[in-house]
């Protein structure tokens, strides 16, 4: 009988790791200005350097944490953005593109530049991949935001 519990413990437990939600797609990308300098550089696991700096980490589930494990924001299902106390930040859909409280459209081009009202904005991302642009915008906010 006991091992029939713990057995379906197990099960129970399997299956709630099992259904973690990928809510964000990304690779390994850099956003660099218009003189090279990276900003913010992204490895294939997440991991987020400002400069040449460890931050945190990015996951696949949405959440952006420190170095040292503090939760920084999350990306609800619904591409919602929320910061470490569960308050909204800013919806940022797939394509990466936000409008900001002025009415600011702000969005990669086809080649990764970033541009406000179709104007450049003078950033970058490489490699040009639309599967990056979200996760590059959430972190090019929280970024500026923190700064």
């Amino acid at each position: 009988m006991m091992k029939k519990i713990l057995l379906i413990i197990g099960l129970v437990v399997l299956s709630s790791c099992a259904s973690k939600k990928e809510k964000l797609t990304f690779s390994k990308f850099i956003i660099s200005d218009v003189s090279g300098h990276t900003e913010i550089k992204v490895e294939e696991n997440g991991t987020i350097y400002i400069g040449e700096n460890l931050i945190g980490v990015i996951d696949k589930e949405g959440m952006i944490s420190t170095k040292n494990g503090t939760v920084l924001a999350e990306v609800l299902e619904d591409d919602v953005i929320l910061d470490g106390d569960g308050k909204m930040l800013v919806s940022i859909d797939k394509k990466g593109s936000v409008e900001n409280s002025d009415g600011e459209f702000i969005t990669w081009s086809n080649d990764g530049e970033l541009l406000k009202n179709d104007e450049p904005l003078g950033l970058s991302i490489f490699p040009a991949d639309e599967n990056s642009y979200q996760t590059a915008s959430l972190l090019l906010y929280l970024h500026l935001a923190i700064k």
